[in-house]
């Protein structure tokens, strides 16, 4: 897929490139280094979701937003990774499980009586399902061999907070609802490997529809989210 009728994607590359490095920019400014007129680089900014022109200045809301656009027109994705960062696909992922009803929070910790970090959990107080990610940044993509390592992480993980999971309730209450957990990889690209262990793996722009059709994929693939019995201390799998 090219980039908008009339426009190179080189051109699309060039101006995403430097709204995502600058985040905010004059036109006159953005104009000059993509080396087009004022009036075509306001044009192409207001076609790229995530971006608004204010007083003359273009100004990116929505970092992943302009960043799959690009993807999606054929920019080279190591034209867009550099640009961005871990708060980026935590914030994204966080609208993404918000517009699916989810209770979220970010960069969730315990100190004690485990050390335990979580990029993004999402809760549905409904069902008590319970989205466990983890946000890789990866600017050369992954080997499968690491993939499959990262994910055994991230099981473990996710399998120290089901046994603690009083402990994670007296840091935020939502987690009084959750039943079962399932651990997520995000990445900004298709990951090679898709399931490891009953860990999902998938690029950020997947998110959506994942949310959208949780059972059919879960069936699917025969991923068994795990299970977290009463009292939170053993746990197990459908």
């Amino acid at each position: 897929m090219g980039a908008e009728p009339g426009v190179s994607t080189a051109l699309l590359s060039s101006v995403l490139e430097n709204l995502l490095k600058h985040r905010e920019i004059g036109l006159d400014e953005l104009a000059k280094i993509t080396g087009v007129s004022v009036e075509m680089a306001a044009s192409l900014s207001k076609s790229i979701p995530g971006v608004r022109i204010e007083n003359d200045k273009v100004r990116v809301i929505s970092p992943l937003d302009a960043a799959i656009y690009g993807l999606r027109k054929g920019v080279y994705y190591k034209k867009i990774t550099p640009y961005l960062d871990w708060h980026d696909f935590e914030l994204f992922s966080k609208e993404i499980l918000s517009g699916h009803g989810y209770m979220v929070r970010n960069n969730f910790r315990l100190t004690r009586p485990v050390r335990l970090e979580i990029d993004v959990v999402g809760i549905d107080l409904g069902s008590g399902r319970t989205i466990i990610i983890d946000c890789k940044h990866w600017i050369k993509g992954v080997s499968p061999s690491a993939l499959r390592d990262i994910a055994e992480k991230h099981r473990a993980r996710t399998i120290k907070l089901a046994e603690n999971i009083s402990w994670a309730i007296s840091r935020w209450k939502f987690f009084r609802y959750a039943k079962t957990l399932i651990p997520i990889i995000i990445t900004l690209t298709k990951p090679k490997i898709r399931v490891y262990n009953n860990v999902l793996a998938m690029s950020i722009y997947e998110l959506n529809n994942f949310l959208r059709d949780i059972h059919y994929v879960l069936d699917y693939l025969g991923v068994q989210p795990i299970r977290i019995k009463k009292g939170g201390l053993d746990v197990s799998l459908y």
